[in-house]
C-alpha cells in the first residue's frame, strides 16, 4: 500500500526518451534527490526513481489531454514478511539489517545479515524466495 505524497504534471511535449531525465530533474529540484529513473513494466509502464524512503513514478496520460501524471509516493513492508520474520526471530534466528544503502540496477538495497543454525537459514531463504 502506497501513499501519495506530492503530485505533479509534465507536458505533453516530454517524450518517452526524456521523461526518465524529468523525473530526476523535478526530484533533484523539489528537494527529493534522484540519481535514476527507467522504465518499469511491471508497475503498469510507468516510469520510476527510487530512493530509500520513496519513489517518484510518472504514468502517461490519455492522447487527450495529453502529458504526464507525476507522483511522490512512500510505502510500507508486507506485513506478511514481518510477521513471518518475527517467527524466524523467535525460532532462533538473528537478523542485523544494514544501515547503508547501496544502488543495484536503479533500486535501493540494504543487506540484510542471518545467523542461527543452517536449516532455519535455508528454510529462512525459501521462504523469502518464494515471496518473490
Amino acid at each position: 500500500m502506497s501513499e501519495v505524497l506530492a503530485t505533479a504534471e509534465f507536458s505533453s511535449v516530454i517524450h518517452n526518451n526524456e521523461v526518465c531525465e524529468e523525473i530526476v530533474k523535478w526530484g533533484n529540484k523539489n528537494g527529493y534527490p534522484l540519481t535514476k529513473a527507467k522504465l518499469y513494466n511491471s508497475l503498469g509502464g510507468a516510469y520510476v526513481g527510487f530512493a530509500p524512503g520513496y519513489l517518484i513514478k510518472a504514468t502517461r496520460r490519455p492522447p487527450v489531454p495529453g502529458g504526464w501524471d507525476v507522483t511522490k509516493e512512500t510505502g510500507e513492508a508486507n506485513r506478511f514478511i514481518l510477521k513471518m520474520i518475527e517467527e524466524y526471530k523467535k525460532e532462533g534466528l538473528t537478523m542485523e539489517m544494514e544501515e547503508k544503502w547501496y544502488e543495484s540496477y536503479g533500486t535501493y538495497l540494504r543487506d540484510l545479515k542471518v545467523t542461527g543454525h543452517p536449516i532455519l537459514i535455508n528454510a529462512f531463504e525459501d521462504f523469502i524466495e518464494n515471496m518473490r
